[in-house]
């Protein structure tokens, strides 16, 4: 069936779910022939273009209001915040056009989803008929939360399952460290790491995207 092969899109800070769309588009011509089906949420936080880093450039999506962000960030403090309401949407949207098999996203996008994947059902207050346990998520340049009153969340759920772990060589936003302090927040023998030779990108050549099909192949089969 379509509806079990859906994969949850979570777009960078100063994006948008079409904009998340349209840099995908590679990803999704080499996944919809096998059954595979993107949705792509648009975070409802409205942050100010002053609380964005620079070096995000061309990537930024702005409206009236702000930029869309799924996780607000003190520059002085350097450090994290979850909003609820970015929580309560995910859940709706969820709830909405779910279940899920897998999450992939971007940046801060994967953060937010490499935090929800560490407890998916129970951050997000779902039952396994409303969403069954996730099968995948793929990390494009996303980073582990810092504050403290996130660690315990890490340090008590690891993250289960299969986890492909992106990272580009000229990468000057997400630091390595950062990719890898998220990496490391998974089990043993479900996680992977790979490198591309570009930068804070989703990589659009089918070369690189080609180890990322047989990747999500072969931890998930039955979506072939």
């Amino acid at each position: 069936m379509a509806s079990s092969k859906k994969i949850l899109m979570l777009h960078g800070m100063a994006q948008d779910g079409e904009y998340f769309k349209a840099k995908t588009k590679r990803v999704r011509n080499l996944l919809e022939p096998f059954g595979y089906e993107f949705f792509y949420p648009t975070s409802p936080v409205l942050t100010t273009t002053v609380d964005i880093p620079d070096n995000i450039g061309e990537n930024k999506i702005k409206t009236m209001s702000g930029v869309y962000t799924w996780v607000l960030y003190d520059y002085l403090k350097k450090e994290h915040y979850l909003p609820q309401e970015s929580v309560e949407f995910i859940r709706e949207y969820v709830l909405r056009n779910g279940p899920f098999e897998g999450v992939i996203g971007f940046s801060q996008g994967a953060s937010f989803g490499g935090y929800l994947v560490t407890d998916f059902n129970g951050i997000l207050g779902l039952t396994e008929q409303q969403q069954p346990p996730l099968k995948f998520f793929i990390n494009f340049a996303g980073f582990k939360f810092y504050p403290e009153k996130y660690q315990e969340q890490y340090r008590k759920n690891p993250i289960q399952i299969p986890s492909l772990h992106v990272q580009g060589d000229l990468d000057t936003i997400t630091e390595s460290a950062s990719v890898r302090d998220l990496f490391e927040s998974c089990v043993q023998g479900s996680r992977t790491f790979l490198k591309h030779g570009g930068g804070h990108i989703v990589p659009s050549y089918n070369r690189f995207l080609a180890k990322v099909v047989v990747w999500l192949q072969a931890v998930n089969p039955q979506g072939s």
